[in-house]
């Protein structure tokens, strides 16, 4: 039980990054030019606290004390914040009391937020179906382990679809398969489908496609398995010596096509509607080769988007045009971490 404790532990901080690296927070305009091995030169810029590249982001947008997870609609996202309307009945790791963490519908134009559901219970690791009509979420005690619910984008209908406290309580467990279906495992390596109304199944683990890439990669190795939205491709992140992660893309059948980024670490990969681009964030010591990326899978083209936003805490999604893509990091504020959700608005290619 202490190691399934830790064993908890250890994966929620893999996943949940708590410090961002060394940008500072000072409000400047300096130019960092950067020359890569293709030995082509790209000038970013230092926005804020962030360092970005201007050739190819139209604006970035900043939303302290929030987590965004993912796109409800073009400018509207599913956040977790502190829902400060109800009591502090939850717990900090030093035992002082705090609000709980609820999920919110946050308007990107009037900076305005609301609950869908408030309850006293913190609920996370929220993945939103390909319709973006119905929300898979887990509500947890304490914040590693927790039980799976569905609801409607609106917030109504809320439905329990697992046993309590038998899934991590992260944003990366859990997959819609299609809009009414989804995959999730649980603490016990056991896999379960369900669909909206909660009717729950236990199915074959070695049946489910990320299970069976997995293996072909070596499990223990193998950090994150991404499907594309057309699920024709699938972008993994292997461990590849005990400090160097591999970011790569296989066919549908598993098979690698195209090696796109090594680093220290690898997050948030996020594939684009259309299947053509992804988003990925690299930790490198080398600038060239460090931050925030896109690539157009076919054509190999790279871009730099920043140099800073390396270690997100959580997912990588995109907006429903593909415009635009939201990140969310943490920052130390008078000696405390605090969330920021960023949305990258994308300059369109001629």
């Amino acid at each position: 039980m202490v190691f399934r404790k830790m064993l908890i532990k250890i994966i929620f901080l893999l996943c949940t990054i708590l410090f961002i690296s060394g940008c500072g927070l000072q409000n400047q305009k300096d130019n960092i030019v950067i020359e890569n091995k293709h030995k082509k030169i790209t000038v970013l810029t230092k926005n804020e606290e962030v360092v970005t590249n201007d050739l190819a982001l139209k604006k970035i947008n900043r939303y302290e004390g929030i987590r965004g997870t993912d796109w409800l609609d073009e400018n509207t996202i599913l956040i977790e914040q502190k829902n400060t309307s109800l009591p502090k009945s939850a717990m900090t790791d030093n035992g002082q009391p705090t609000y709980h963490i609820n999920l919110y519908a946050y308007d990107v134009r009037s900076n305005k937020s609301k609950a869908l559901v408030s309850e006293e219970r913190d609920q996370v690791g929220a993945v939103i179906s390909p319709d973006k009509k119905h929300i898979f979420f887990k509500v947890t005690e304490d914040g590693n382990t927790g039980t799976g619910y569905i609801m409607n984008h609106d917030g109504s209908n809320k439905v329990k679809v697992s046993e309590p406290d038998t899934i991590f309580a992260i944003p990366t467990e859990g997959r819609w398969i299609d809009n009414s279906h989804l995959i999730y495992s649980t603490l016990f390596q056991q896999t379960y489908s369900t669909d909206l109304n909660g009717h729950v199944n236990k199915i074959d683990s070695n049946s489910d496609i990320i299970n069976i890439i997995r293996k072909m990669y070596g499990d223990q190795k193998v950090e994150w398995v991404i499907p594309s939205p057309n699920q024709k491709k699938f972008a993994i992140v292997r461990k590849i010596t005990p400090t160097k992660r591999e970011l790569f893309i296989t066919d549908a059948n598993g098979r690698k096509t195209v090696s796109l980024a090594k680093g220290t670490q690898i997050f948030g990969s996020g594939w684009s509607p259309n299947s053509k681009t992804l988003a990925f964030s690299v930790i490198s010591e080398d600038k060239g080769e460090r931050g925030l990326f896109v690539i157009d899978v076919k054509t190999r083209e790279i871009t730099q988007l920043s140099t800073d936003l390396d270690e997100i805490a959580g997912p990588i999604t995109w907006s429903p045009s593909g415009k635009k893509l939201l990140v969310s990091t943490v920052i130390e504020k008078k000696n405390k971490n605090e969330f920021v959700a960023y949305v990258l608005t994308l300059k369109s290619k001629n």
